[in-house]
């Protein structure tokens, strides 16, 4: 009698295990970073530079995806008839991997690509001139960071609700500064002729989980 109940009791046991089982899904998402700014000043002519790069490694049950993006922005400054002239271009490219290496302890990085811009005329002196947004040319980058400071870095996990579900998030990044130098340019244009004025390397992930019962 005892035996027969105690099988009883699995079987329910087991019954509203399975009914009560939860779904749950996840994703990984692996981010490689590097940013810079330049400032230079030659004959009355400053050109501002910002640069930004993230190449991204996105997983889910679907598989991995990769992509890399890279922004980069150039102000440059007029004052020699007594009066500043602003001129921004900026622009940004989508690509595949490949053209951003960056070493795993944060020591070095490159990045080797090619970023239309918009919003100027390139003058075969340097000088830009402003156009519309829909006149556009290539700056081809070639810059490459070494790691200067001490590394950065933290770590920490949430748990939060979002309706029946919960979503467990684990998160951490590490970031060091860095020397970034190299050439920015079109032709024979460089607009970063000297070392960056601060830069950075990083590498972050996130791990997002979500459980819903079934």
């Amino acid at each position: 009698m005892k035996v027969a109940l105690a099988l009883l009791l699995i079987s329910f046991a087991l019954i509203d295990a399975r009914s009560t089982q939860a779904s749950s899904s996840s994703t990984v998402e692996a981010t490689r970073e590097a940013s810079a700014t330049f400032d230079t000043q030659l004959d009355g002519i400053r050109n501002s530079v910002e640069i930004t790069v993230a190449e991204t490694d996105l997983t889910t049950a679907e598989g991995t995806e990769r992509g890399l993006h890279a922004n980069i922005e150039i102000l440059q400054s007029d004052s020699r008839r007594g009066d500043t002239r602003i001129v921004d271009v900026a622009g940004g490219v989508d690509t595949q991997p490949g053209g951003f290496q960056l070493s795993e302890d944060l020591s070095t990085a490159s990045l080797h690509v090619t970023i239309p811009v918009c919003g100027a005329k390139l003058l075969h002196n340097g000088h830009l001139k402003q156009r519309a947004f829909s006149e556009c040319f290539d700056l081809h980058v070639d810059l490459r960071w070494t790691g200067t400071g001490e590394i950065v870095s933290n770590s920490g996990a949430d748990d939060y609700p979002a309706g029946d579900c919960t979503v467990h998030v684990i998160s951490s990044y590490r970031r060091r500064a860095s020397l970034a130098t190299g050439t920015i340019s079109a032709g024979a244009i460089n607009f970063t002729p000297g070392d960056s004025m601060t830069s950075s390397i990083a590498i972050t992930s996130r791990s997002t989980a979500a459980t819903c019962p079934d």
